[in-house]
C-alpha cells in the first residue's frame, strides 16, 4: 500500500500503459509456443490461473521492453502497474521480471562491462529488482570465475545501499546459471567475494535453486536434487543456513498454508531447533501478512524469545518504500510491543533495514524521533550496520 498521491499516479500510469500495451503483438520467445500475432494487454493476465498468469506477464512485459535502448523507464511503468493492480502481480512481479530482464539482456547484448547502464536506479524490491537480477543472471558468462571479485567491484558502484545489495544478490543467480544450478561451485564463488558479500550472494544462489524447484525462470533442477528445505538447509554451511531458508517458501509456498497467526507460523517450523528453526521462522514470517505492522504483532505473540527475534527478521519493511519518514517511525515504534531481548533485536533490525531502504537517511531523520533514549540508541546501532551483510532481506 502506498500513499494516495502515489496511488493516484500509479492509476494514471496504468491507464496510459493499458492503452499502449493493448496493441502489443507477441511472437515466439525463447522456444515458448506463443502464437504469432497474439495481442496481450497485461491487465488481461490477471484473469488467468497463477501458472498461466506468470507466463502471460513475462510475455507482455518482455514485449514492452524489447525494443528499448534504455528499458528503465518502462520497468518503472511496470512497477507502478504492479503496485496499482496488487494481488498476484504485486506478489510475483519480482520473479516475473527475472525472466524479462534475462531475456532482454540476451537480446540487447548487455555485458558485464555495460551492465550499470541498464540496472534500475530504484530501491523497489519488486519488479525493478527482479529485472536487475535477470540482467545480472544473463551476464554470468562474462564473469571470470577465477576472479569473481571483479564482478562484485562493479556492484560497489551501484547508487544506493539497496542497489548494491541487489546487485550482489544477482551475482548469486548468475553463479548458479554458470553451473547449471548446482549449489556447491556457485557458493564457492560467493565465498570468494568475502564475508560482507558472501551471505547476500548466497541468498541469490539459493533463490535460483528454489526457482528451479518451482520450475520458474528457466532454472533447471539437477538430477537427484533435494527439494525439501529441511533436508537441503540442514546440510548447508552454518553461515549460509539463513540464506538457504529465506526464499524457501516464497516461490514454493506449502499448499494450503496461510501465515496469519503465531500458531500458523510456528507450525511450518515444528520439530526444528537451533539455527535451523531460527532460519525457518524467518522464512515463514516472510510469507505472512504484507503489512509489516501486522507482521510484528504476530511475531510479538510468539512464546519463545528466539522465535520472536527470528520472526522480526522477516518483516517486510520494503512495503513501506514510498511512505514518508513518519510511517517508518510509526513502524519501528511498534517494537515496544516486545519485551526483553526481542525488543532490542526489533529496534536494531528495523533500524538497519529502514536505513537500507532510505540509503542511510533513516538514521538521521527517523531514529532521533523515537521516544526513549534506549530505543534511539538501538535504532542507531542497527542503522550503522547497514553496510554489513543483510543475509535475510529482499
Amino acid at each position: 500500500m502506498r500513499s494516495r498521491v502515489v496511488l493516484a499516479l500509479a492509476v494514471a500510469v496504468v491507464a496510459a500503459a493499458g492503452a499502449v500495451t493493448a496493441l502489443l503483438v507477441l511472437r515466439p520467445d525463447d522456444g515458448e509456443s506463443v502464437p504469432v500475432a497474439r495481442v496481450v494487454n497485461p491487465e488481461q493476465c490477471a484473469r488467468l490461473s497463477d501458472d498461466e498468469a506468470r507466463a502471460c506477464y513475462a510475455r507482455a512485459f518482455g514485449a514492452m521492453v524489447r525494443s528499448e535502448r534504455d528499458p528503465r523507464q518502462i520497468v518503472e511503468t511496470i512497477a507502478e502497474m504492479a503496485w496499482s493492480q496488487g494481488g498476484y502481480l504485486l506478489a510475483n512481479c519480482h520473479g516475473v521480471m527475472h525472466t524479462v530482464g534475462r531475456r532482454y539482456a540476451q537480446r540487447a547484448g548487455v555485458t558485464l562491462a555495460n551492465l550499470m547502464d541498464y540496472l534500475p536506479q530504484t530501491n523497489d524490491p519488486g519488479c525493478p529488482a527482479g529485472f536487475a537480477h535477470g540482467l545480472v543472471t544473463a551476464v554470468g558468462p562474462d564473469i571470470d570465475t577465477s576472479r569473481p571479485q571483479q564482478a562484485e567491484a562493479l556492484c560497489a558502484n551501484a547508487g544506493t545501499r539497496y542497489q548494491r545489495y541487489s546487485c550482489t544478490h544477482g551475482l548469486g543467480h548468475a553463479f548458479m546459471r554458470l553451473y547449471s544450478d548446482v549449489l556447491r561451485p556457485a557458493l564457492g564463488l560467493c565465498r570468494a567475494l568475502g564475508p560482507q558479500a558472501a551471505p547476500d550472494c548466497a541468498q541469490g544462489a539459493y533463490h535460483d535453486y528454489w526457482f528451479a524447484v518451482a520450475g520458474a525462470d528457466n532454472a533447471t533442477l539437477p538430477d537427484g536434487a533435494v527439494t525439501d528445505p529441511r533436508r537441503l538447509c540442514a546440510a548447508q554451511p552454518e553461515g549460509f543456513v539463513r540464506p538457504c531458508w529465506y526464499r524457501a517458501f516464497i516461490d514454493n509456498r506449502p499448499e494450503g498454508v496461510t501465515v496469519d497467526s503465531p500458531q500458523a507460523l510456528a507450525g511450518l517450523c515444528d520439530g526444528l531447533d537451533g539455527l535451523q528453526r531460527e532460519a525457518c521462522m524467518t522464512a515463514a514470517s516472510v510469507i505472512g501478512p504484507p503489512d509489516p505492522a501486522e507482521q510484528l504483532l504476530i511475531c510479538a505473540a510468539l512464546a519463545e524469545p528466539t522465535d520472536a527475534e527470528s520472526c522480526v527478521r522477516g518483516t517486510k519493511v520494503q512495503n513501506l518504500l514510498e511512505y514518508p519518514t513518519s510511517a517508518h517511525v510509526e513502524l519501528i515504534r511498534r517494537c515496544a510491543v516486545f519485551t526483553g531481548a526481542p525488543r532490542a533485536a526489533c529496534y536494531r533490525w528495523l533500524g538497519k533495514t529502514l536505513a537500507v531502504l532510505t540509503d542511510g537517511k533513516f538514521a538521521r531523520r527517523g531514529c532521533p524521533r523515537l521516544r526513549s533514549a534506549e530505543a534511539r540508541r538501538l535504532c542507531r546501532e542497527g542503522a550503522r550496520s547497514m553496510d554489513e551483510a543483510l543475509v535475510t532481506f529482499s
